[in-house]
């Protein structure tokens, strides 16, 4: 925690420090400060020095720094400052492919739902339909042969009436052959 405050607070007295050998801002510059786009400082390097280009040297104790830090070169800084402010952007665009990342998840997972539950309910109706077939055949067989059958109520009556005929010739056949 210790080693970011530090950071920060070098990072702040950096860019102090290079603002007071900066420019008096021409109107071009103030039209870039109100867009927003950030323009590094131009160093003035010393004859023999040269460009360290994007540098992040760490520093000890001992050496010629007044503490033990970490030695941002203008460049870095530079990028260090663009990493900061692109980073929500950089955040709410990870988060809209993380959304629509789990939204297509969901897409297709609700579609292969609908898929199935359609295919049963197809394969249900098939089901129904066959059996409601099978229940009006049936029905229609015993239709036919309740249609077919013989009358109970004159079955009862040809068996009744066959009863008494059967008992009266009996019943004469036995006074005949008793005279």
């Amino acid at each position: 925690m210790n080693k970011k405050i530090i950071s920060f607070l070098l990072l702040l007295v950096m860019l102090s420090s290079n603002s007071a050998l900066a420019e008096i801002p021409s109107p071009e510059s103030e039209e870039k400060i109100s867009t927003n786009i950030i323009e590094l400082p131009s160093i003035q390097l010393q004859p023999g020095e040269s460009d360290p280009g994007k540098v992040i040297s760490p520093m000890k104790k001992g050496q010629k720094a007044p503490f033990t830090g970490v030695l941002l070169s203008p460049r870095a800084v530079g990028e260090v400052i663009v990493e900061l402010e692109s980073f929500d952007e950089r955040l709410h665009l990870e988060i809209t492919r993380v959304i629509n990342e789990e939204q297509t998840s969901c897409d297709k997972k609700m579609n292969d739902l609908i898929a199935r539950t359609t295919a049963t309910q197809k394969e249900l109706q098939a089901s129904l339909d066959a059996s409601r077939r099978e229940t009006d055949a049936f029905k229609t067989e015993l239709k036919n042969a309740k249609d077919s059958q013989i009358n109970p109520y004159f079955l009862v009556g040809a068996g009744v009436a066959g009863g008494i005929a059967i008992t009266l010739l009996t019943t004469y056949a036995i006074v005949q052959i008793t005279k």
